[in-house]
């Protein structure tokens, strides 16, 4: 849907700005064109038709003669000087990113810390090749522009976003921050990862899986000798690890990734194998949910370009809005129902109630939040990241009771947050169609790991798997070819979609009070992101080089939160109570974004909204 159908945008830059940052801008307008927007590009952009480029209109006037003519147009700017703004009226809206003149692929990575968890810790930290960091900026950038519309079009103002390129890679980096102010920073491990990839007949695996799954791994092996006792819990396992592991090796090398991604689906692994661009053009999810559409490249030349991740799975009516228009913030007035987890889901509701939304977290004292107590914590240092900012409520949504209470608040509603398996919300009598009959103009955005049907798409996923299963994993190994993932310290594209979805709700509520089920593939985002190369082998041309190894400095967790403080950055901030949190992506120069409550316990505001 065009939901930013009317608005006008600049892409612009100062002198000296790197290449990253305009591919970064260049892929943002790119996002901010499908979605709608006129968007105009000045002289530092390519005239080429490519997939960042695509379709847009070169300027005519300078980039400030054209902001100035029109009250609702929006300039996004990349510039290397910290003071440097277009000079405009207090009711013009921009969006500035700053960048370093020296800023590659390789700085950004490194001095984020996400290259410190790329790679082998007795070699050299990896960079994925391609377009991650100019992409992970890029979806930054589109949030701070569909937040900046939101705020035009349901507040009546304007504001400057200003983003940092190397800190909104930290801020995706942000586990590796609050692990380091704890005194254990967080490193690459290598073959010897929890979750380690290994050969298979035409490729590689990604071994993915939790506790629970170790009985699955067992009955899909086949072998005796994995039932044994001592490799029956995760301490016994870590105690005889290459015993196991070269069992399963045996057992992966004799398939092809084609017949293991049907192993892990029919076993429920969230394991995955490792797919290269040709393989995403043939996979069988990304075909029925229409994933490339056919461009025609600059040479000429026939291509399968990808298209954005969300899907509008349903429509509900166009109703008066529940809650009232206008506030400080893009998002203030709205209520949004959060039943996300863990980061995919809760992070996106994070970030809204940063942007303004007063966020309702929903939960059970029998099935919390799993982040509350992750990879065998009792009480988890990252679940403060993705919850502050949001009030907490106890309902048990499986008794007749809770339900009731649950679906009376979604009468007073906007939007419900949520990345359960696929079928969960119908089980709990809680399904779109339902939500709509009490509620016409909701709009229930599921977040999930590859999109709301087709064939695998029920397939359990962590971030990791989806790294393996969208090109990304393939684009990160040495000179060898072995790829790998960033595991639980990052899970890449849990984090990348925290800022696609926010960016596409934002759009979506301010343009409009029509009720919608919005389907947002995590998979689908970081497939988007590998557009040039996906361009290119579709078009039978040659495909980039190998990824680049990083021999230059490369900043530890801890490092990284030391640089950002110094540099006096939004990516982090500290909660009411003093603990290091997640920070903000972008901020704004008249009314910042702030962490103004404490994550909640599990039901401290039932009464306060359930009386």
């Amino acid at each position: 849907m065009d939901w930013l159908e009317g608005v006008q945008i600049a892409q612009a830059a100062s002198r000296q700005v790197p290449e990253v940052a305009l591919r970064a801008i260049d892929l943002a307008g790119q996002m901010a064109r499908q979605l709608g927007a006129d968007v105009f590009v000045d002289a530092h952009f390519s005239k080429a038709s490519t997939f960042r480029s695509r379709g847009k209109l070169r300027l005519q006037t300078p980039v400030a003669d054209w902001l100035n003519a029109d009250a609702a147009r929006l300039a996004v700017i990349a510039t290397v000087d910290e003071k440097e703004l277009i000079e405009s009226s207090a009711d013009q809206s921009q969006v500035v990113l700053h960048v370093d003149a020296s800023a590659s692929e390789a700085t950004l990575f490194a001095e984020s810390g996400l290259a410190d968890l790329l790679g082998d810790p007795a070699r050299a930290a990896l960079i994925p090749r391609g377009d991650y960091a100019a992409g992970t900026v890029a979806l930054a950038v589109l949030a701070a522009i569909t937040s900046l519309v939101a705020l035009r079009r349901r507040g009546g103002r304007a504001d400057i976003a200003h983003i940092h390129a190397r800190s909104v890679l930290s801020w995706v980096n942000w586990k590796a921050a609050v692990a380091g102010d704890l005194g254990r920073d967080l490193r690459r491990e290598g073959a010897r990862a929890e979750w380690p990839i290994i050969p298979c007949k035409d490729g590689h695996a990604a071994l993915i899986y939790q506790e629970r799954d170790w009985r699955n791994i067992v009955a899909m092996v086949g072998d005796a000798r994995l039932a044994e006792t001592r490799f029956g819990s995760f301490r016994g396992r870590a105690a005889h690890r290459e015993e196991y592991m070269a069992i399963i090796r045996d057992w992966t090398a004799a398939r092809t990734k084609s017949a293991l991604m049907q192993a892990f689906f029919e076993h429920d692994i969230p394991a995955a194998p490792v797919l290269d661009a040709q393989d995403l053009l043939a996979d069988p999810l990304l075909r029925h949910r229409e994933a490339f559409e056919s461009v025609t490249r600059e040479s000429g030349k026939a291509a399968r370009s990808p298209r954005l991740a969300h899907r509008v799975a349903a429509l509900g009516e166009a109703q008066e809005a529940k809650n009232p228009r206008g506030g400080p913030l893009p998002l203030s007035g709205l209520r949004v129902l959060d039943l996300g987890i863990i980061t995919a889901g809760a992070g996106v509701s994070a970030l809204l109630a940063d942007l303004g939304a007063e966020v309702l977290k929903i939960e059970s004292h029998t099935y919390p939040d799993p982040f509350r107590a992750w990879a065998g914590e009792a009480v988890s240092p990252f679940f403060k990241s993705n919850n502050r900012n949001k009030y907490g409520l106890a309902l048990d949504l499986k008794t007749e009771r809770d339900r009731a209470r649950f679906l009376a608040l979604v009468e007073t509603a906007d939007v419900v947050v949520e990345n359960f398996r696929r079928g969960v919300l119908e089980r709990l009598g809680i399904g779109y169609e339902t939500l709509k009959s009490v509620n016409p103009s909701i709009m229930l955005a599921s977040i999930s790991g590859q999109g709301l049907d087709g064939p695998g798409a029920e397939a359990s996923s962590f971030g990791s798997t989806l790294e393996a299963s969208s090109g990304f994993s393939a684009r990160v190994c040495y000179d060898d070819g072995a790829p790998y993932t960033t595991g639980r310290n990052v899970n890449y594209p849990d984090q990348t979609v925290v800022l696609y979805a926010a960016a596409v709700i934002a759009a979506a509520v301010s343009g409009g009070t029509r009720g919608m089920h919005l389907d947002v593939s995590q998979r689908d985002v970081t497939v988007y992101l590998l557009g040039e190369e996906i361009e290119r082998v579709s078009a039978g041309e040659r495909a980039t080089d190998v990824a680049v190894t990083q021999s230059a400095s490369v900043n530890k967790g801890s490092e990284m939160y030391a640089l950002e403080t110094a540099a006096c950055t939004d990516a982090f901030a500290t909660d009411p109570d003093g603990n290091l949190v997640k920070g903000f992506p972008f901020q704004f120069q008249q009314e910042p974004m702030r962490v103004r409550m404490n994550s909640p316990r599990v039901g401290e505001h039932t009464d306060q909204f359930c009386a």
